[in-house]
């Protein structure tokens, strides 16, 4: 069983570009993606980290184009990844294996290092809340990452 997803977010840093044995392009960057939830404090952000990694020509596609911060939805399938800390602590990591992407709304990033003098329609850098209001139906108990 597969489960297939979709994440927008910002790279969390440069793409790293590298070759396997048999010649073929790997790239692999973290993206970060940020939801928000309602709990006792009240309304707080949340940001979920996911290890993207692509093969092929849309590895080194990516490995040109996508920079820290680069604005972009991945689509790709989902996994994770279990390991031990050094206490050792179980944990596990969300592994995104790219099937496509889209560079979205321009890059959040102050586009220094590229010469551009900045977006033409930034994209907000708090998103807004389009989800319920906290109206006390809602159970008191925040959110608990299963994972």
């Amino acid at each position: 069983m597969s489960c297939n997803i979709s994440i927008l977010g910002n790279a969390g840093r440069d793409v790293s570009l590298r070759y396997s044995e048999k010649g073929t392009a790997v790239a692999s960057f973290p993206i970060a993606s940020n939801s928000f939830k309602n709990g006792k404090e009240g309304r707080v952000e949340v940001t979920h980290w996911f290890n993207v990694t692509a093969f092929g020509k849309t590895a080194e596609t990516l490995a040109e184009h996508v920079k820290k911060g680069t604005y972009l939805l991945v689509h790709g399938r989902l996994s994770f990844n279990p390991w031990l800390t050094k206490e050792g602590d179980p944990r596990s990591g969300a592994e995104v294996a790219l099937f496509s992407f889209e560079f979205v709304g321009g890059n959040r990033s102050d586009g220094q290092e590229s010469g551009e003098t900045g977006n033409v329609n930034p994209e907000p850098a708090d998103p807004a809340y389009t989800g319920p209001e906290n109206d006390g139906s809602q159970a008191d108990e925040p959110y608990v990452d299963q994972f």
